[in-house]
């Protein structure tokens, strides 16, 4: 099996459920440039990451690798090891709500000049778009005055919500009336297969917010 990633990105996710797994991968480190290759491009005409080569199985986005590394490896118990569907649909519900709203949500951050090309409507746009992503963090950081973990164990979904958090530090975005992130930032960057990952991307811990 062979993982494709861009160190940082959202494929810190399925790379540490392969740590979890104790499989045998080989990593390829890419960059912004290289996954618009025409090689690049072969496996994943989107020119994204994650990637997963597994002889002819060829799987890209997100959640879909996950499910086939947990497939693949289900003794691992990256979405956790209740299998209940009530306890599955946990996992996907938090899965679902870190892909498809608090991902896009930094869209605007990363490539304001892909929205509108004013300048000065891009400060605006940007701020907005931090407003959106601290509100959207409010859900997590309600979620973890509970319990340590988004569905009470360890998951994947963790996983995804530290990355965004590393996102959170990078554009700085007040999350200072959140007193439970970074509590969770400490508990999670203490698990060794996250620890590995970001070793092999070349990453340093953020320790907090």
């Amino acid at each position: 099996m062979k993982l494709y990633v861009i160190p940082g990105t959202c494929a810190v996710v399925p790379h540490t459920a392969l740590e979890w797994t104790g499989a045998d991968y080989e990593l390829e480190l890419l960059d912004h440039d290289s996954v618009k290759s025409e090689e690049y491009l072969k496996i994943n005409p989107q020119g994204a990451v994650p990637a997963i080569v597994d002889g002819d199985t060829t799987v890209t986005q997100n959640i879909a690798t996950q499910v086939y590394i947990d497939a693949s490896y289900p003794d691992a118990d990256i979405f956790g090891a209740d299998k209940s569907p009530a306890e599955q649909a946990q996992i996907m519900h938090w899965l679902a709500f870190l892909n498809a709203d608090l991902h896009k949500a930094f869209a605007p951050l990363f490539g304001p000049d892909g929205f509108i090309e004013d300048e000065s409507a891009q400060e605006e746009l940007k701020t907005k778009a931090k407003e959106k992503i601290a509100d959207l963090l409010r859900l997590p950081n309600e979620q973890l005055g509970k319990q340590d973990y988004l569905t009470g164990t360890k998951t994947t979904a963790d996983i995804y919500l530290y990355v965004t958090l590393t996102w959170a530090k990078k554009f700085e975005i007040d999350l200072s009336k959140y007193n439970n992130l970074s509590p969770f930032i400490k508990r999670i960057e203490s698990d060794e297969g996250l620890t590995a990952v970001i070793e092999q991307q070349g990453l340093e811990k953020i320790e907090s917010l």
